[in-house]
């Protein structure tokens, strides 16, 4: 790679070990992916496994865990600084939050974790950036056209630590341009079917996500940003899509000339109902009762007034733990007006942390505990719990619209 003198100082130890062990991270992973040079970062995301309290099932046994601690230690006792701005959710770690706020990270909620929605200040367009979370990587670059790649927890801190990332993937004009074209030939009527036609795209596409592919077919007036992030979610799980274009919508993909890069699809497929029942038949409910029902995707102002409604007069059933995931706004208007005591009220958990669920009077993470904790059943909106907690053996239900998930949790019956 070819290093300015600025950089060849950090790599040589000129800002200390801490920064100096950053550098040749970021020059062996520019050496692996080809990168030219590394380019400045203007904003980093810390919201993810971080190896320390910031992903599913972390331990100090874990190889992880063991190195960011060190090189935390190590960042502490040199009183380094984040050479970009940088953000970071509160995911209930103390400490963890009191190292990265000294070191200059930005706070946020615990919803925007993984999810776009409490991302503040966002990116623009054309700026390089280090998301660590893929919802708000593949929403960066696909509905504001930064550019950023999927680098992983120690990628990303890093870049953070630096103000550098290798220019590789993403971070290239040449491979922001759509090679596969999806014709949407259904109209999604809710985020879950959003969710719903963005895995079926991401799971066609699984074995060459790295050729972008650009939806045609939407409604640019009608769609909102709701939808989009729910989509984002789908389409880098399980497919690890960074980077999409929606036709009319995306700033890469004004038109589809542009977002094809005046050059013919070098695939096309379409999704219409078959293809969306494809997705909630993997999914099904076989008659079992319902254990677990959650309203995974964190709940905007929006939706929050829907549950509320639904819930007016009624309780969670016995038999069934409920819980609700809310953006950081929706949050405050739940607390400022009296929407969140009458969920808890109505026996609805509002987690505190995104994915928290009560089971048999404790709070576990589905992701890792379902199964250890005697879990069969579990209806949700979201299909990252599908196919991550399906793995475990468990019963995964998608249903196909908020309204239906809430009867399950108010009525306890999941009909087959």
């Amino acid at each position: 790679m070819r290093l300015t003198p600025d950089e060849e100082k950090v790599l040589s130890g000129g800002y200390g070990e801490a920064k100096r062990r950053a550098m040749e991270i970021l020059v062996k992973m520019g050496d692996y992916s080809g990168a030219e040079r590394m380019v400045p970062v203007s904003w980093a995301d810390l919201s993810t496994f971080s190896g320390i309290g910031g992903g599913h099932g972390d331990s100090p046994d874990n190889d992880l865990y063991k190195f960011m601690q060190e090189f935390d230690d190590l960042c502490d006792q040199e009183n380094v600084k984040f050479g970009c701005p940088t953000v970071l959710a509160d995911i209930g770690d103390p400490e963890r939050n009191a190292r990265l706020t000294k070191m200059g990270a930005t706070l946020i909620s615990p919803a925007g974790a993984s999810s776009p929605h409490d991302i503040f200040p966002l990116p623009l367009f054309g700026q390089y950036v280090t998301p660590g979370a893929t919802n708000i990587n593949t929403y960066c670059n696909s509905m504001i056209g930064a550019r950023g790649n999927n680098e992983g927890p120690i990628g990303v801190r890093m870049a953070a630590i630096t103000g550098k990332t290798p220019e590789y993937g993403y971070l290239l004009d040449e491979n922001r341009v759509a090679k596969v074209q999806v014709d949407a030939q259904v109209a999604p009527k809710n985020y879950i079917e959003w969710a719903v036609m963005g895995f079926y795209i991401s799971k066609r596409l699984s074995t060459h996500y790295w050729d972008v592919p650009v939806i045609t077919g939407v409604d640019p007036v009608t769609t909102i940003s709701d939808d989009i992030m729910s989509f984002c979610a789908s389409m880098n799980n399980p497919g690890s899509i960074t980077h999409f274009l929606i036709e009319g919508l995306s700033p890469e993909g004004r038109t589809l000339e542009q977002a094809l890069g005046g050059k013919k699809p070098q695939e096309r497929f379409s999704v219409g109902p078959k293809e969306m029942q494809e997705i909630y038949d993997t999914y099904p409910a076989k008659g079992n009762p319902p254990e677990i029902v959650t309203l995974r995707f964190p709940l905007t102002v929006q939706r929050l007034y829907q549950v509320v409604g639904l819930f007016e007069g009624k309780k969670v059933h016995k038999d069934v733990s409920f819980s609700v995931d809310l953006t950081w706004g929706a949050k405050l208007v739940a607390e400022r007006t009296g929407m969140r005591k009458s969920l808890e009220d109505a026996g609805v958990l509002v987690a505190e942390r995104q994915g928290q669920v009560m089971w048999r009077g404790k709070m576990i993470d589905p992701w890792v505990d379902a199964k250890r904790e005697g879990v069969r059943t579990m209806v949700t909106d979201s299909l990252k719990d599908c196919n991550a907690i399906s793995q475990q053996e468990i019963d995964m239900v998608l249903l196909p619209s908020l309204e239906k998930i809430v009867e399950v949790a108010i009525t306890g019956k999941l009909e087959a």
